[in-house]
């Protein structure tokens, strides 16, 4: 199980454990993890955990999130991360390794029937396969925030990923030299951050939200 170790100016006060889901940091009662001092906002910072990997991120506070003295807007935190927050710091501690399947479908059947195998099925139409791609200096993968596979984690590792349901493919992405790119898929236009992809496709971001499927999923750099 993950945990923060709260200190102050260097004393430690608190262990608090890493819940599924949203927790707040912050100065007003009732935040998950209280910080009493007058240079963290109420409501500071907010940490989101799915399976086994937490983010944080900062909820427009007025003396800012640092993670080991570098200022951030949003973080995938790893183990021994340093939350920086006024006179506090917040050490996370995670116990769980990341596992990378080299091995993972080229297919990701993001929201099977019911009834439907979790292999990967057969192709609708045959497609090419591009080149490998060139070294990059890190992986990319998508943590899925809905549908029957909520909390599973998606690997990058292919050169193309295809996204849908047995049988469709409802968008495609490329690992390619410029990064990760989101395409439509034969039987649907996927929405990015809320509104639909270009015709030609997008860079992913870290951070920004899939929606593809019914099922809705989170990108971010390992």
């Amino acid at each position: 199980m993950s945990k923060l170790i709260v200190k102050f100016n260097n004393d430690v006060v608190d262990h608090v454990d890493i819940k599924q889901g949203d927790m707040k940091i912050g100065r007003k009662p009732g935040c998950d993890v209280f910080l009493d001092n007058l240079a963290v906002s109420g409501e500071h910072a907010n940490i989101f955990t799915i399976g086994e990997d937490s983010f944080v991120q900062d909820l427009g506070s007025t003396n800012g999130t640092f993670i080991n003295n570098k200022r951030i807007t949003k973080h995938h935190l790893r183990n021994g991360d340093q939350v920086m927050i006024g006179k506090h710091t917040l050490t996370y501690m995670s116990d769980q390794a990341s596992k990378p399947n080299e091995d993972f479908a080229k297919t990701v059947i993001i929201n099977p029937s019911s009834h439907a195998a979790t292999a990967t099925p057969p192709e609708p139409r045959p497609i090419p396969t591009p080149p490998p791609p060139p070294p990059m200096d890190r992986n990319g993968a998508l943590f899925v925030l809905s549908g029957p596979n909520s909390g599973k984690r998606i690997e990058l590792t292919k050169s193309v990923t295809n996204l849908g349901k047995t049988g469709k493919r409802a968008g495609t992405i490329t690992r390619g030299r410029e990064g990760y790119t989101l395409a439509p898929g034969e039987d649907e236009i996927p929405k990015l951050n809320g509104r639909s992809i270009a015709p030609n496709g997008e860079i992913l971001k870290n951070g920004d939200i899939v929606e593809v499927a019914g099922t809705r999923l989170q990108f971010y750099f390992k």
